[in-house]
């Protein structure tokens, strides 16, 4: 992502490495493993070994312990808004950027940069 299309952000976003799990909307017995970047009222930003299309509709599920310790909501639901290969990343194959359906409440926004 450009410095200008970080600039052009409706919310902040804040830096993070939480690990999360994936589920489709329209496949809810599959679970991906993932690890959330980057996290702002509005989106999320995971890195994944697994490829979405844009326009899936997904739910981001934290541990109970994330939840505690950062004092997020357990569930997210969203849209996959982008994806791209980094062939580069010692940890995921995939980056995906997911527009959340609500904004996160500010609280859950800043606790994620402590």
């Amino acid at each position: 992502m450009t410095q200008d299309s970080q600039k052009n952000r409706k919310w902040e976003r804040y830096g993070c490495l939480l690990p999360c799990r994936v589920i489709p909307q329209s496949e809810s017995d599959m679970v991906v493993s993932a690890r959330i970047i980057n996290i702002g009222r509005g989106g999320i930003l995971i890195e994944a070994d697994y490829s979405f299309h844009t326009g899936d509709r997904v739910i981001i599920a934290l541990s109970e312990s994330e939840v505690e310790r950062f004092e997020l909501i357990e569930e997210v639901q969203g849209t996959v808004r982008w994806g791209q290969i980094d062939a580069s990343s010692l940890m995921g194959l995939y980056y995906i950027g997911i527009e959340f359906d609500d904004l996160l409440p500010l609280k859950q926004a800043i606790s994620d940069q402590n």
